[in-house]
């Protein structure tokens, strides 16, 4: 039996006390968490099951739509949830959530420059949200734009210090401007040990296109642990397409 690993308790509401679904603005939000719920346990299926019966009850809100374009995103149906969400922003353009799904949805599917374009729409409604400002520095770091990525996941990071997502794609951004040491330095305050920093540094310099600095680094990360399960593997894959 598959259960979900998070919680499902809703804003505003103690835990232990019954939801009143008789309000139907409680029942909403109850339904909302419950959706978010299967989104965050990786069950979209349940998901999209749960969203057609609400739309037959008649249920309609942005919240909803959003929700039901990232369980399509998840099924692969990335098409369908790139209309969806279209349709959300055109009628609903200051719903930071929509905008936020929708340039994930774009930078998925390749198309990056109008995914960096809906990401910053939605940074400026919810400037305080952290990872919206990842996404979009992530974003801008796959369109080649270091620096203005580096500047997006500075501000992630005064906002949630402890993303060690945000931090490591730093760690990437300042290993594309050169300036490894610096690098280094995020990769050990993001990594739970040196030798996965020194992989994650490796891994950084392997996507720059600096070979000879990604064999040093995994050479290095097996020192400090032989047999590391990435740096293994990747010194492997590295010295094999590199020999002759």
């Amino acid at each position: 039996m598959i259960t979900l690993l998070l919680p499902l308790a809703f804003a505003g509401t103690e835990p232990g006390i019954q939801p009143d679904l008789a309000n139907p603005r409680v029942k909403l939000e109850t339904q909302l968490d419950i959706l978010e719920g299967f989104l965050n346990n990786s069950m979209p299926d349940q998901a999209l099951a749960m969203v057609g019966e609400m739309h037959k009850q008649g249920v309609r809100s942005v919240e909803l739509d959003v929700l039901e374009a990232r369980a399509m995103h998840l099924e692969g149906l990335d098409h369908d949830a790139e209309r969806l969400l279209r349709k959300v922003t055109r009628s609903s353009p200051g719903h930071a959530t929509a905008w936020a799904q929708l340039g994930v949805v774009l930078a998925d599917g390749g198309q990056l420059a109008e995914a960096a374009s809906a990401l910053k729409k939605a940074a400026r409604l919810a400037p305080r949200d952290a990872d919206v400002l990842n996404n979009y520095g992530f974003v801008l770091l796959a369109s080649g734009q270091s620096e203005p990525a580096l500047e997006a996941f500075r501000q992630a990071l005064a906002i949630d210090p402890a993303s060690e997502r945000t931090r490591n794609n730093l760690g990437f951004a300042l290993v594309r401007l050169d300036r490894y040491d610096e690098a280094m330095e995020t990769f050990r305050a993001a990594a739970r040990s040196e030798a996965d920093a020194r992989y994650n540094f490796g891994a950084a310099c392997e996507q720059k296109g600096d070979r000879a600095s990604a064999i040093v680094a995994y050479e290095t990360a097996i020192r400090f642990q032989p047999g590391h399960p990435g740096a293994v593997p990747a010194l492997s894959r590295i010295l094999l397409e590199s020999s002759p």
